[in-house]
């Protein structure tokens, strides 16, 4: 569940997320810690929609494990000093939505060198080192499962649609 804390006058979600994807987010935001979040995207988009009033018995999460940090942006219609609570469905939806885009970041990163390069490692090094996430072997392993998914996903789909088109033309 993601939970505020006040520091410095603004407020802060933390959320629970890995290493990796917690890296290429800060990265892909322009590189602060704690993250504030770019003016219009999907991510500022789903705060304004879901933060809610803090519940009379929330407490808040002081960020005792290591966790992604977001400063919450004002947004006209819903301070953050009301609004700073994000419901636990749509705190899944916040770390959906990351997770979404990293995916497809790293196949529109990738996918056109599969051809070309043998070694899927140096590819992924590559992704890691331009999006500055910590080259590590569990990092590496994370995102090489994820890509390998996408890519098997992908020619699934192209096997089929091929599949399909032959059956059509034979049916003609």
């Amino acid at each position: 569940m993601a939970r505020t804390e006040k520091t410095n006058n603004r407020f802060y979600i933390y959320l629970d997320i890995d290493s990796y994807l917690a890296q290429w987010f800060i990265n892909e935001q322009g590189g602060n810690n704690p993250v504030q979040l770019k003016r219009g995207c999907m991510e500022s988009n789903i705060l304004e929609q879901f933060l809610k009033k803090t519940p009379e018995n929330g407490l808040p999460d002081l960020n005792k494990e290591q966790k992604l940090s977001i400063i919450i942006p004002e947004f006209r219609h819903k301070p953050p000093a009301t609004y700073n609570y994000l419901p636990p469905k749509a705190t899944q939806m916040l770390i959906n939505c990351i997770r979404n885009r990293f995916d497809l970041e790293l196949w529109n990163s990738l996918y056109k060198f599969t051809t070309l390069f043998k070694r899927q490692d140096e590819l992924i090094y590559a992704f890691m080192e331009k999006h500055n996430i910590e080259i590590n072997d569990t990092n590496w392993n994370a995102i090489a499962k994820r890509y390998r998914r996408k890519r098997d996903l992908y020619y699934t789909y192209e096997r089929i649609k091929k599949y399909k088109k032959k059956k059509k033309d034979s049916n003609e």
